[in-house]
């Protein structure tokens, strides 16, 4: 089994995104426009996801009794 490397990442506002390629070179996002820059982000980062909170209850169904 091939180990990879990791995945280059870029910073844009404040949130880290990784490239898809490592061979992907990333233009200046600062002096592009808003949203040339977030298209390039787009098309050229993986994606994100989202992270919900867990909940609290889990796990709790043994302790919890109802009348």
């Amino acid at each position: 089994m091939r180990k990879s490397n990791p995945k280059p990442t870029v910073t844009f506002e404040g949130n880290t995104y990784k490239l898809r390629s490592g061979k992907t070179e990333v233009p200046d996002l600062a002096s592009m426009s808003h949203l040339s820059a977030l298209i390039w982000i787009n098309r050229n980062t993986t994606a994100r996801g989202y992270s919900k909170t867990p909940n609290p209850l889990i796990g709790m169904g043994g302790a919890l009794t109802l009348k």
